[in-house]
């Protein structure tokens, strides 16, 4: 199938560098990722968007590459959008957000991690250049609206990118995928949730169309992530998340390696080892969660337990340097070099050394000899997205097999099974594991081996790849989420409000009726008249619509019997128990309202914006207004405003001005609350509030663990709502539930308090 693809990753298929002319030159970068897609950017003519080093600034030009050998030769310059970086933004993105705090979180870490704010920042901004460099290239697509077309993510440094990229492509209406790949592994919810950004990256990822990891294990855990952080509906069996109307395909699509190309260099690799000692080996890249520290050890209580041992084996432990700028990898790479020369002290001789240091990057076909030669192969991360390590040790066991002995916390690990699995955490088992492996005989080895090699030359990184594509292409004809229906609310909300009086609050414009053009057009429907007539007639549940409308205007719309009003965001009380007040503050501002409302009209009405004045409140309505003029309307509406001693709030479309007591809906739901059932309501009730823009916002903040809140309409925004629904229709489907839960759940209504601990604090997981 053709298409126009992009992809972005933080670093392109090559670094350039100056040489000593001062001139640009392009090195070609090896490895799994430029291996399987520079070849598909190449046939498709398409665009890589990444970083190519601290030396390449805006004003050079790209150099073309002069080594045609290289896989990533064919890609012209003109196929290349650059992302710069000053050093000061990359200290904080790279070094900061991306390694000091992603890291170690994703890698399951937390106590490693950093969070500061000024990283965030950075990451946002790196990622929005991304995003903005990556809508550049799908501009350049020869059919805009060919759905074929394809943007390829790669890798945490950009999981907020692609919401990002989405907001851009859908407002200048071109048609394309949003793909994604994590290239680490992804942690459970509990873990996630540590980071203060948790929500935003979430989000960031939701803009995909395909989301893919390595396992099952990762997949499952991104879900559940939205599920418990995010408040989104779940489909484990089929691998979907929904957010707003839309559904997101989760995959577990492993990584492979080219196989066929390490097999003939390990034909081809000279002889590395010239001793007569068993070769164990380690390769690694030098961080911390690779394990190199605790597998030292293991060795170590190796040759202590087993002295037999000493002086027939040797360990080579290659270290490839990483982040060399970084204080805590300096550090690590002491305290190995620490830990080699203590064991070689404590077991060498003068014939014999035990561990074989090497603190460098040595290449591919060099290496393949050392797969080649190394009877046992440690893999012993602590945690790691996959190891392609352990796959390439395999590829290149082409004559006496030898043993792979693997940590399950790998990815690698849930599918290589033959290999000997063993907890790298405790040196005991290391130890016994790496001696199994130094005696098992030659028949299992060969059987161990030939079952490794045929699984992982079957799942080479072609078939990663070609799998990844086919998953793209079956992105519209993937069965779909069913729609919100009433298990999903019986799902959320029965364990928490059982026992407990019910207390249901709803905003109004956009939440129990669509955002209409005009206020005195969005008028409740018959069917939601009905339902919240019912549901107010069930004796026990209270049902209160909470508004930024002027009483009069709400009392008109909402004509329903013993129904409570809260006007002006609950600074106007109408409640049917007789109860009906003014804020006494508010009041101070009423006479401010017609002056203020006269100034906004002469000065931002004439571009086809209007204002609603209302008795506390005014409310410039931008929709309608030119929207090259747009941002400038807003902010002159603002200045007048805060002119006039009010607040100045976003709303949907509109700016609204607020008197400045310090009053929002947050302070709304609490007195609505005390009016109905007292200052120790929250003994008793348990409260629902629904509403859909940010002036609701500070409501769902005051309800956090006082009640369940749910957030309506677009699902790009971060809310404080414990879940979302995507349109005032969901809501109806609220109200059918409400009203049939309440009138079959009669005789749980009112029980004891204990009776209701025992019922209602249990959260059941109850998501498909």
């Amino acid at each position: 199938m053709s298409r126009s693809l992009v992809v972005v990753s933080n670093r392109l298929p090559f670094v350039v560098s100056l040489d000593e002319a001062g001139e640009p030159v392009r090195t070609n970068s090896a490895g799994g990722l430029v291996t399987a897609l520079a070849p598909l950017v190449i046939k498709c003519k398409g665009f890589w968007v990444g970083w190519a080093g601290k030396e390449f600034t805006k004003d050079m030009q790209l150099p073309p590459s002069k080594d045609p050998t290289a896989i990533a030769h064919s890609i012209e310059p003109s196929q290349i959008i650059p992302i710069f970086y000053t050093d000061e933004i990359y200290k904080a993105f790279y070094n900061g957000m991306c390694n000091a705090s992603l890291w170690p979180l994703i890698h399951s870490l937390p106590t490693l991690t950093i969070f500061k704010s000024e990283y965030w920042n950075s990451y946002l901004e790196v990622n929005e250049q991304y995003a903005a460099a990556a809508f550049e290239a799908v501009k350049q697509f020869e059919d805009l609206n060919d759905r074929n077309n394809l943007v390829w993510v790669h890798d945490y440094h950009l999981m907020v990118m692609p919401m990002m990229l989405k907001n851009m492509v859908d407002e200048a209406n071109i048609n394309c995928k949003i793909a994604f790949f994590l290239h680490t592994p992804f942690p459970s919810w509990d873990i996630f949730r540590l980071n203060p950004w948790a929500n935003e990256m979430l989000l960031g990822l939701l803009g995909c169309d395909l989301i893919a990891f390595h396992t099952n294990t990762y997949a499952i855990n991104f879900i559940e992530c939205c599920y418990h952080i995010l408040g989104s509906r779940i489909d484990k069996q089929e691998m979907l998340v929904e957010y707003g109307n839309k559904t997101i395909i989760v995959r577990a699509l492993p990584l492979g390696i080219p196989y066929n190309w390490f097999e003939n260099m390990a034909k081809a690799s000279p002889k590395p080892f010239h001793c007569k000692e068993t070769i164990i080996l380690g390769v690694d890249r030098l961080d911390y969660t690779k394990g190199i520290i605790h597998r030292a050890r293991g060795y170590e209580r190796f040759l202590e337990k087993y002295p037999e041992c000493r002086e027939k084996v040797v360990f080579f432990q290659v270290a490839v340097p990483s982040r060399t700028d970084v204080d805590d990898y300096r550090n690590l790479k002491d305290e190995l070099e620490r830990e080699i020369g203590r064991i070689s002290g404590r077991f060498g001789t003068a014939e014999w050394t035990p561990i074989k240091y090497i603190y460098n990057n040595i290449p591919q076909h060099e290496l393949a000899g050392y797969y080649r030669d190394a009877r046992i192969a440690l893999i012993t991360a602590v945690r790691d997205g996959m190891n392609l390590v352990a796959k390439e040790y395999v590829a290149c066991q082409i004559a006496d097999p030898g043993v792979l002995v693997l940590s399950p916390f790998t990815g690698a690990g849930e599918t290589m099974h033959e290999a000997l699995l063993v907890n790298p955490l405790e040196q005991e088992m290391l130890a016994d594991t790496i001696k199994n492996a130094y005696d098992m005989k030659y028949h299992e080895r060969k059987l161990r081996m030939n079952a490794l090699q045929t699984r992982e030359k079957l799942f080479n990184l072609d078939t990663w790849r070609d799998s990844f594509f086919d998953a793209v292409d079956l992105i519209d004809s993937v069965k779909k989420m069913q729609s919100l229906n009433l298990y999903d609310f019986e799902s959320w909300l029965d364990p928490l409000i059982r026992g407990y009086r019910l207390t249901v609050i709803l905003d109004y414009d956009g939440t129990l009726v669509p955002i209409k053009p005009h206020p005195d057009l969005a008028v409740l429907s018959d069917e939601v008249k009905e339902l919240l007539q019912r549901l107010i007639d069930f004796k026990l549940v209270d049902v209160c619509i909470l508004s930024g409308r002027s009483m009069e205007n709400l009392s008109k719309m909402v004509t329903l019997r013993d129904i409570n009003l809260a006007a002006s965001h609950g600074m106007e009380l109408k409640l049917a128990n007789g109860i009906e007040e003014e804020n006494e503050q508010a009041i101070i501002f009423k006479n401010k309202v017609p002056e203020l409302a006269a100034e906004l009209k002469d000065n931002v009405c004439h571009y086809g914006g209007w204002i609603e004045e209302k008795k506390y409140h005014v409310t410039f309505h931008w929709r309608d207004t030119n929207p090259s003029l747009r941002p400038t309307m807003v902010q002159r509406a603002k200045e007048i405003i805060q002119k006039h001693g009010f607040q100045a709030l976003n709303g949907h479309c509109t700016v609204e001005a607020r008197p400045s007591i310090g009053w929002d809906k947050g302070r709304g739901v609490y007195n609505i609350l005390e009016r109905l059932h007292g200052v120790t309501w929250a003994d008793n009730v348990r409260t629902i509030f629904i509403g859909d823009d940010e002036t609701d916002e500070d409501a769902m903040r005051a309800l956090a663990g006082l009640g369940i809140t749910f957030r309506v309409g677009k699902p790009n925004i971060r809310t404080h709502a414990s879940h979302r629904l995507p349109n005032p229709d969901a809501v109806k489907i609220f109200l059918e539930w409400a009203v049939e839960y309440t009138e079959s759940k009669k005789k749980y209504y009112l029980t004891t308090p204990s009776e209701r601990r025992s019922q209602g604090l249990v959260k059941r997981d109850r998501s498909r």
